[in-house]
């Protein structure tokens, strides 16, 4: 009996030798694979996460450059139209009106007429005596102009005459001894008015 209960023991030391020197190992190998395992998935996740969040500052950081972008092309197309505008109004606002008016004034055999007599008592002052053809617009008849210069004017045209040019509006006087032109059209009236009032113009209209 001593010495089957002896064969027992010596079995079981076996078996637990077996167990220490196999299984145990094996339970702790596989709890060290397992932590690892956990170890490097954390790791993983951590690294997931930092790529992750570098991404979105990418993105944010591309979103905000381009929304910077669109901002400033949107700003800059904004006072492009503005600009744009504004040249239209002045042009077809400004600038017709302003034709229209002097044109129309200009026009005018009285305004003509006014002008020439006033010229002459302008050269009278200065003591200028020279002979001058006075240039009257197309629209006008030489007759009509004739009808309502002062005396003095017409004993001065009459020597050289009236002559009809190509403008619309105002006139022109030539000086036959100095040979020169003093040109008080329409075009030029038109361009003296415009650089004067241009400037009051804009900042009435395009304040803003």
């Amino acid at each position: 009996m001593k010495g089957l209960e002896t064969g027992k023991d010596k079995i079981q030391k076996i078996c637990d030798a077996l167990r220490k020197e196999t299984l145990e190992p094996a339970k702790q190998e596989a709890r060290e694979i397992v932590e690892n395992a956990h170890l490097a998935a954390s790791e993983i996740v951590r690294e997931a996460k930092k790529q992750a969040e570098i991404a979105i500052r990418k993105a944010e950081n591309e979103i905000e450059e381009k929304k910077k972008v669109f901002q400033s092309t949107l700003a800059m197309a904004c006072r492009q139209g503005i600009e744009q505008l504004k040249q239209k109004i002045e042009t077809e606002l400004f600038n017709r009106e302003l034709f229209d008016l002097v044109e129309k004034e200009m026009g005018d055999p009285k305004t003509v007429a006014h002008i020439l007599n006033a010229f002459l008592r302008m050269m009278e002052e200065k003591g200028i005596d020279d002979d001058f053809v006075a240039v009257i617009p197309k629209s006008i008849s030489p007759r009509s102009i004739s009808a309502l210069l002062s005396a003095q004017i017409l004993e001065r045209v009459k020597k050289e005459g009236i002559a009809v040019g190509d403008f619309a509006g105002g006139v022109q006087v030539r000086l036959k001894g100095r040979k020169i032109t003093i040109d008080i059209s329409d075009v030029v009236v038109r361009e003296l008015i415009a650089e004067y009032i241009r400037r009051d113009f804009r900042d009435l209209v395009f304040s803003v």
